[in-house]
């Protein structure tokens, strides 16, 4: 095909993906989400599979070896060991708004605009060479396809056309909406597909030359004799172990990956699937850079082509135009996919850290510009997808036959990297303060910037060169080393204050606060009700405001009528703002409109201790009304069948006048036995319910454990007999007179309780029952022992629960459960315990412990 025709195909291939992510935000806005499920998640984050994966790592085959690979086995190992590290970076973003890295940081460090600032900023200068990078890979391919030479003049360039489209693609798909924590549905969703189109592409390759064109490598004598670079003459496994650290931790923190990761994820539970579909992802688009690499080597080198386009080049070589357009459109997917959400990510976070913070800090501009300013935010991102694009296209032209993909890929993972410390520590260490992550971030981009371009001024760095590194992982190495040392020093040095610690509990103990986060976070000060109105009118419109203002207030019982807004209506105010202008201009426009006073690290403390006992408080009321259902479902069903039995045997006897004398005996037998049965479960509720509200009155005098056991027996001895049970009594071991303070009739309660409980789970006739008396210095113990089916270990929690009846298939006779809980209740009551030992098959063992009377 010709040039124009390749290039209006491929504008034609960006108006499909716009149509998909038509039809996804419609199947959104049916509340049918294409994208809320592991396999499109996954698939998403496959975005970090960019134009280096698709054609520079067979271009490194034959230089650098099996060295690609810490480029995708980091990540890879990321997803797979650290994936509770992704939700947990889930998790904060979701309760905070936050929608990108920049503002994640920020937040972290009590939304310190330096960070926010500081972060944007070189994401910019990481992101530009990146977006080069891949404009370059469109420009290069479409130029081997077309067999053309790229115009001088931009202009009449016609893979300048594309760049236009692309950025009117973004453009039309991007900022479409106010709120950036809003999902990009129809984004998401043809980043998906790309990554499905890159991958069969780079598959359908590989096969090809693979198997159709040699049978399989045993045919190829011709590349027999090409051996790849091995790791340790490429600088070491030190140099190889750096680069896989590098990659993994750089991962995340690439703002592009970051959004599809943590941003745009619909529900945590996705990261449990895509823990491991992102690495069979992995597996398979690098399942043929090694052969892919070695026969592109060998048969193209010599005709001077990129080793960057190996992977078109092959099937150009043998003449199959069909598989060098899927080619093509693999990488151009591979590409855009990339130059989209990359772009997309550095915009917000220049609207919301650089350009909005500036504007708001304007005199006057906020109370003038309060109505519109959501319309202002989203024309500032819409002019940076424009700037970014076009420095973009200005540094591919520039650097076009001077860098290679990977160069400038490893060059931009060294300094996003720079961002890890100050993250990963800022959700597990609460003492990372924000001065101490502004000097690491800063010293560790200094040192890899300088170790990375000041060569190229002709300034040596060798003093600083480690034997056997490469540039990249010396930079890395040293960079990450100092940022991680200064974020230590100066956190341990400096002084939180109130606000800063407020934010470090919420990250790093984020699942304790995170059902609780309106009471969780400080903020005290003035802000008039009719501001926080006209503030939130400006970005979601008067309806919208009034809807959200009355739904905070109805779950935190708030009144809105008041002059002066609470608190928690502040806080949610200033997270609702932070979605449309991210964390630094929220905390500026609630700063515009409120006085806001300093918080001490006291209250802090305490109203940290506050939520978390309040959350549970409410996780007990929560388990204890489940157990209360379940106990209302036991008991009912106790009730009904001693009632049914009692009726069913009443209407015979009044049914049938023909019933013997020895049946009508034997049903009134069975009625009182029922009777019985339904009042010892009566008086087992009510005694239990007494016992939990304090209303019995024990009598309390010195009692004799011995005497308890006799009278116990004596309600047992013809039951044992009955059931065939052998019980033993031995006192042997307590040799002294020491007594206890109790109840008399209430500790023989509890010993028919264990007795009647062992009964019932050992086989008659074999059945054995313990009891041993025994005493320590400061307690008399009683063990009741069976030989009976015993107890899940798994369940020893259980067992002595309120209201909770513990299931085993294996038991003769059902019963309500609440003996047990009747039993420890009375221990208690006397300042004792009782613990269970058991096991599967092998009986139980109750262990009574109450304490000596004491001696005057």
């Amino acid at each position: 095909m010709g040039v124009w025709e390749i290039a209006f195909l491929s504008i034609a291939y960006l108006g499909i993906l716009f149509l998909l992510a038509f039809w996804a935000e419609k199947k959104k806005a049916q509340n049918k989400s294409l994208i809320n499920n592991p396999l499109i998640y996954a698939l998403s984050l496959a975005i970090y599979c960019s134009a280096w994966t698709f054609y520079g790592s067979v271009g490194q085959i034959t230089s650098n070896g099996l060295s690609f690979l810490s480029v995708y086995l980091g990540p890879t190992l990321v997803m797979i060991l650290a994936w509770g590290f992704v939700r947990k970076m889930v998790r904060i973003a979701k309760i905070h708004n936050i929608t990108n890295i920049a503002d994640f940081i920020s937040t972290r460090y009590g939304k310190d605009s330096r960070i926010g600032l500081g972060v944007t900023l070189i994401s910019l200068f990481a992101g530009i060479p990146y977006i080069g990078l891949q404009l370059k890979a469109i420009g290069q391919s479409f130029d081997l396809i077309t067999q053309s030479t790229p115009s001088a003049t931009f202009y009449q360039d016609p893979s300048f056309l594309l760049f236009i489209s692309l950025t009117l693609f973004i453009l039309v798909l991007g900022p479409r909406k106010f709120d950036s924590s809003e999902k990009h549905e129809g984004m998401i969703f043809t980043i998906a597909m790309e990554s499905i189109i890159k991958l069969l592409a780079f598959l359908a390759v590989g096969i090809y030359i693979s198997y159709q064109i040699y049978q399989g490598w045993e045919a190829a004598p011709q590349l027999k004799n090409i051996s790849l670079p091995s790791i340790e003459t490429n600088g070491g496994y030190g140099n190889w172990f750096i680069q896989f650290i590098l990659c993994g931790i750089a991962f995340l923190f690439l703002p592009r990956v970051f959004h599809v990761a943590v941003v745009e994820i619909g529900e945590e539970e996705n990261l449990k699937q895509a823990s491991w579909i992102f690495p069979l992802y992995m597996l398979l688009i690098n399942l043929f850079v090694i052969p892919l690499g070695i026969a592109g080597y060998a048969l193209l080198h010599s005709s001077g082509l990129n080793s960057d386009l190996y992977v078109l080049g092959l099937p150009i070589y043998f003449h199959s135009k069909l598989l060098a357009f899927i080619v093509y459109f693999g990488g151009f997917s591979a590409a855009s996919g990339m130059v989209i959400m990359e772009t997309m990510a550095i915009s917000s976070m220049i609207s919301n850290n650089l350009i909005m913070p500036l504007l708001l800090r304007q005199k006057g501009f906020f109370s003038d510009n309060q109505n519109q300013l959501g319309s202002i935010n989203q024309n500032i991102r819409r002019s940076m997808i424009v700037a970014i694009m076009l420095l973009g296209y200005v540094h591919y032209r520039e650097t076009e036959s001077l860098v290679n993909l990977v160069s400038v890929g490893m060059t931009s993972f060294v300094i996003v990297a720079q961002f890890a410390p100050a993250t990963i520590l800022g959700i597990y260490w609460k003492k990372a303060s924000r001065q101490g992550a502004l000097a690491g971030i800063l010293i560790g981009f200094s040192i890899s910037a300088a170790l990375l371009f000041l060569p190229t001024f002709g300034i040596s760095t060798d003093a600083f060169r480690i034997e056997g590194l490469n540039p990249v992982s010396n930079a890395a190495y040293w960079s990450i080393t100092f940022n991680l040392l200064a974020l230590y020093a100066v956190s341990i040095i400096s002084k939180q204050n109130g606000k800063d610690a407020n934010q470090s509990y919420l990250f790093v103990d984020v699942f304790e606060y995170s059902k609780n986060i309106e009471n969780s976070t400080i903020w005290r000060g003035k802000a008039r009700l009719r501001d926080l109105r006209q503030a939130l009118t400006g970005f979601i419109g008067k309806i919208n405001t009034e809807q959200r203002l009355k739904q905070i207030a109805k779950a935190n019982n708030l009144s809105l009528s008041e002059t002066y807004a609470d608190p928690i209506l502040v806080t949610q105010t200033e997270k609702i703002l932070a979605g449309f202008v991210g964390s630094t201009s929220a905390r500026l426009i609630i700063a515009a409109i409120s006085k806001e006073e300093q918080i001490g690290m006291s209250e802090v403390i305490h109203l940290l201790q506050k939520s978390r006992d309040l959350q549970a408080s409410n996780a007990e009321l929560v388990k204890i009304d489940a157990q209360k259902n379940e106990f209302l479902t036991t008991v009912t069903h106790e009730i009904r069948s001693p009632i049914t039995s009692i009726r069913s045997l009443s209407e015979i006897m009044v049914d049938h006048d023909d019933i013997s004398p020895e049946e009508r005996k034997a049903f009134l037998e069975t009625i009182i036995q029922e009777s019985d049965r339904l009042s010892r479960l009566v008086n087992q509720v009510l005694d239990l319910e007494k016992l939990a509200a304090g209303k019995v009155n024990f009598d309390m005098r010195p009692i004799d454990l011995g005497a308890v056991i006799e009278k116990a027996m004596l309600n047992f001895t013809a039951i044992a007999q009955q059931n065939q049970v052998d019980i033993q009594v031995d006192v042997s071991q307590k040799r002294t007179h020491r007594q206890i303070e109790g109840d008399f009739e209430k500790l023989v309660q509890v010993i028919i309780n264990l007795l009647s409980n062992a009964i019932k789970n050992v086989e008659p006739s074999k059945g054995l029952i313990q009891i041993r008396l025994y005493e320590n210095a400061t307690h008399i113990c009683m063990d009741v022992e069976d030989n009976g089916i015993g107890i899940d270990p798994k369940f020893h929690d259980q067992i002595f629960e309120k209201f909770k009846q513990v299931d085993n298939p294996n038991r003769k006779i059902d019963s309500s459960g609440l003996g047990l809980s009747i039993s420890k209740k009375i221990i208690e009551m006397h300042q004792g315990t009782i613990h269970l030992e058991s096991s599967l098959g092998h009986g139980a063992k109750f262990i009574l412990k109450l304490p000596i009377q004491k001696t005057a």
